[in-house]
């Protein structure tokens, strides 16, 4: 008796573990808008940054307008007295990298910004990967930055139909 209750009691402990761990994809889809037409200032320490800017000042200290010519070419507009910019910058790599956003809910006072990052073949130059939103400020400024798989939204019933990264053959 007193083997099966430390058995259930091991069990029950080890699961609550293991979901505390888990991604969190609950909560209400947020309003967002990519944020297209820029680059990422070359004097940003290289390294991994989760950024939640609120202000054109700190903006522009790390993103760079980049215009091209065509339909859709200028850079995407921010009025920071209505939005703000959630970014995930990645350090420098010579390995083809796509940064994608998989998911941005609200639940109670955190936004989650989660986001799928893959890796292809190497390249012969350099590039700095990273994605950024554009949020409603009406919508929570807590933001939680979640890495998840395709597999995480598969298992929470997501269809998640974004850009892959094109593997070389073998």
């Amino acid at each position: 008796m007193k083997k099966t209750l430390f058995l259930s009691l091991a069990v029950m402990a080890m699961a609550a573990m293991l979901s505390s761990c888990a991604v969190n994809l609950g909560g209400v889809t947020a309003n967002y808008y990519r944020m297209n037409n820029y680059y990422v200032n070359n004097h940003l320490s290289n390294g991994t940054h989760k950024l939640v800017i609120h202000n054109q000042h700190d903006f522009e200290s790390v993103f760079g307008e980049g215009a091209v010519m065509g339909r859709n070419g200028q850079p995407t507009r921010v009025d920071f007295s209505r939005q703000f910019v959630v970014a995930l910058i990645l350090p420098e790599t010579n390995r083809q990298t796509s940064v994608e956003v998989a998911l941005v809910r609200r639940l109670g006072d955190r936004l989650y910004f989660s986001y799928i990052i893959e890796q292809g073949h190497a390249t012969s130059y350099t590039m700095r990967p990273y994605t950024a939103i554009v949020v409603d400020r009406m919508e929570p400024s807590d933001v939680v930055f979640q890495q998840v798989t395709r597999q995480d939204l598969e298992n929470a019933g997501i269809q998640y139909t974004g850009p892959s990264i094109v593997r070389p053959p073998l």
